[in-house]
């Protein structure tokens, strides 16, 4: 079963992956700061085919969760009303997706789409909060929304960010078993943003 999992893992990741870059791709000219947002998913990739192996989650829900976390981030439209000056735009998508490749690379081969236990990370960006990925990715997310805003958009991150703050909450139920894992939670209190949440 974990094999079958790693292999919808990828089937669903590379494809969508791949469509966001085909998407989004020909905005860079227009809005450089979307090219670290390019960067940070092909890492993702390259992380992905590399993956270690690991205790998985295998049941239904958390695995479903995970799959629409990741998946309706990347099905926006690169099209809408600009709400805030570029910069402010700039600051947003560059600091997000600064925030979650750093995650990425820190959890290197142990970065995944579906709930895993391959080892506590606790170094790096994963001192400050347990989910530094999806805070990164909620924050490039609200800078690439507030550059292209629009109704579908709105909806597509709305279902984005609740999937992952429930997708945090499963990994950890998955993940409270390990003594490391606890140790880890009791050291770093929030999961998503410093001092709230």
């Amino acid at each position: 079963m974990p094999e079958l999992i790693r292999w919808i893992e990828r089937l669903f990741l590379i494809p969508l992956s791949a469509l966001v870059i085909y998407r989004v791709a020909p905005q860079v000219f227009e809005h450089p700061q979307l090219l670290l947002f390019l960067v940070s998913e092909l890492v993702g990739v390259v992380l992905l085919l590399t993956q270690r192996r690991g205790t998985w989650s295998i049941k239904p829900y958390p695995l479903v969760i995970a799959l629409i976390g990741t998946g309706m981030g990347l099905l926006v439209v690169p099209q809408g009303v600009r709400l805030v000056p570029e910069g402010v735009s700039v600051l947003l998508v560059f600091g997000g997706a600064t925030i979650s490749l750093l995650a990425k690379l820190f959890l290197g081969r142990s970065f995944g789409v579906v709930p895993a236990n391959r080892g506590v990370k606790h170094r790096g960006v994963y001192r400050f909060v347990r989910h530094p990925m999806y805070a990164g990715y909620i924050l490039n997310q609200l800078g690439f929304l507030l550059l292209f805003f629009s109704p579908i958009n709105v909806a597509i991150y709305a279902v984005a960010w609740t999937a992952f703050w429930l997708r945090a909450v499963e990994e950890e139920k998955f993940l409270e078993s390990d003594a490391a894992y606890r140790q880890y939670r009791d050291r770093v209190r929030y999961r998503l943003i410093p001092g709230i949440a």
